[in-house]
């Protein structure tokens, strides 16, 4: 995203359009809507915006300092925000509800519903959503901010402070950007149910994905399809324009970046703060998992006194291997899967939407529609679709394979690995255009040229698609066939049952896989070839 794409936007033109289709998403589900798909969007809508309230701020200053100036140890702040931006969802919810929630260590009541946690009810599902949205809030915006013009900083930097530049040029430059994160927030909240469903709160997804286990119908659990439709438009348009404002824009693309700027006497402070929010959102888990999974119970005269053991940490760690094989495998075949799937779609894509600005648009809008599908609707419709009598050719294929989980979780995968082929390999076009002058195909070019030049972000994309396929729950849940099962939808399930030692411990070595393929993400993907593009060429 870069300023120039967004120069002829007027901030209150974006905003009241924005406003109006708010409006509109709600007047129709005033007038046509059930009382109970009414009540379940208005409480998502109102969840949403308070996670917006508690997140936007802390984000935004984060992402300024970490993207933007010299804060110290800038790096391994990027680093750790890759890590945070794949933590799968259910490593929050576990271990912030083993250190803080029901029976956990230092158990805390809800100031505001004594009767619940504080990471129960309300709170928890505001507080773990935040978490959750924290990261990408703080990437979106940061991208933003680091790309630009640097000629206007650097004119700036003459006549004002390094603050002054960041909020006057930096953030009003990229102001586009917070609202994409708006925009991120909300429709992450109404896709997203295993934080409403564990933290026993009533959203759209929640009551969706309830019902259908329970063997009823849309209709029978109180929800209507009309209302859900509305709501659908109303996705599908917002996530459109966010996909329409995040697509590259080419040649408007500036490789000049501006430097970081100098936080001069101040450094120290605001470098301690920010290492004080990230230390402050992911330490609390990881201690709660470590103290989960050595607990020990042990009787001395006549009581029970408990304890820590870190050899019983350790041991049940690696040995959740072993317990939890059966869906590990199936896990790894299905992200594996789906990685591949994604990858090859993802690239082709990329590659059409390179070709012009209507065809960028298409691919902006068809990845638009994938990511706002809710989880919980997508494996509705493909367990529907796949249930009709001219199908029935296809049940083989359904009960006993991969298939519609693998379906379900590329509806997700998919629009990610996309947009991060499309902005991660911008010279594409030229490569073509030069191979072509050589007499190049299309598919000797790909096979020649781009894929040995662009390999380090294809693998990288791989991996991403490969995480955030291990890591789903919402989308394949209600389409796993009965004997397959995976350590997410397994995870997902003993967590409504308070998260004993044996789930800390599987999830504490999923933290340690999923750490360190962020970190090898962040390698592939900053990886320089030493050779010139160029020189590729057949």
């Amino acid at each position: 995203m870069t300023s120039e794409s967004f120069a002829s936007r007027s901030p209150g033109i974006t905003i009241g359009s924005l406003g109006l289709l708010t409006l509109a998403v709600a007047s129709a589900m005033m007038l046509w809507g059930d009382p109970l798909s009414t009540s379940l969007a208005g409480a998502t809508l109102l969840y949403a915006a308070v996670v917006t309230v508690v997140t936007l701020p802390p984000a935004i200053v984060t992402a300024l300092l970490v993207f933007r100036t010299n804060l110290l140890g800038r790096t391994a702040l990027q680093v750790m925000l890759i890590v945070w931006l794949f933590l799968p969802v259910y490593v929050h919810i576990a271990g912030w509800r083993d250190l803080f929630g029901p029976q956990g260590w230092l158990e805390v009541p809800n100031p505001f519903q004594p009767s619940t946690n504080l990471i129960d009810g309300v709170t928890g599902v505001i507080w773990l959503h935040a978490l959750a949205a924290f990261p990408w809030v703080v990437f979106l915006t940061g991208v933003a901010f680091a790309r630009g013009p640097a000629s206007l900083e650097d004119d700036a930097r003459l006549e004002a402070s390094p603050w002054s530049v960041l909020g006057n040029v930096t953030l009003r430059r990229s102001w586009d950007a917070v609202l994409v994160a708006v925009v991120w927030i909300v429709i992450t909240m109404f896709g997203e149910m295993s934080i409403a469903s564990v933290c026993n709160v009533r959203t759209y997804s929640e009551v969706v994905f309830t019902g259908i286990p329970l063997g009823l119908t849309t209709t029978e659990s109180g929800l209507t399809l009309g209302p859900g439709a509305i709501l659908m438009i109303g996705l599908v348009v917002l996530a459109a324009w966010l996909a329409e404002t995040v697509r590259p824009r080419g040649q408007e693309v500036e490789t000049n970046r501006p430097a970081p700027l100098p936080l001069q006497r101040g450094r120290t402070a605001w470098s301690l703060l920010i290492w004080g929010i990230f230390l402050f959102a992911l330490a609390p888990p990881l201690v709660g998992l470590i103290y989960k999974v050595g607990i020990t119970i042990n009787q001395v005269d006549g009581q029970f006194v408990r304890g820590w053991s870190p050899w019983k940490a350790i041991q049940l760690t690696l040995s959740s291997v072993t317990v939890y094989r059966r869906e590990l495998i199936w896990s790894l075949l299905l992200a594996g899967t789906v990685s591949l799937v994604t990858t090859l779609f993802a690239l082709l894509l990329a590659d059409i939407a390179s070709r012009g600005k209507w065809l960028a648009r298409g691919v902006a809008l068809l990845c638009g529609v994938l990511f706002a599908l809710p989880g919980p609707i997508v494996g509705l419709a493909i367990a529907w679709g796949t249930n009709r009598p001219w199908l029935a050719w296809m049940a083989p294929l359904v009960d006993r394979t991969i298939f519609a989980p693998s379906l379900a979780i590329v509806t997700i995968t998919l629009p990610l690995v996309t947009f991060f082929y499309w902005h991660a390999m911008p010279s594409q076009r030229q490569l073509r255009e030069l191979a072509s002058l050589d007499g190049s195909s299309w598919l000797r070019t790909w096979w020649k040229v781009i894929l040995p030049a662009s390999w380090p972000m294809i693998v990288a994309g791989l991996l991403i698609g490969f995480v955030l396929a291990a890591n789903d729950v919402a989308a394949s849940v209600l389409v796993l066939p009965a004997g397959i099962d995976t350590i997410s939808r397994r995870i997902f399930g003993l967590l409504h049952f308070g998260g004993e030692d044996n789930v800390a411990g599987i999830l504490l070595l999923n933290l340690g896989v999923v750490a360190v393929l962020a970190i090898a993400i962040r390698l592939l993907a900053t990886w320089r070839s030493r050779s010139d593009f160029r020189d590729s060429l057949p």
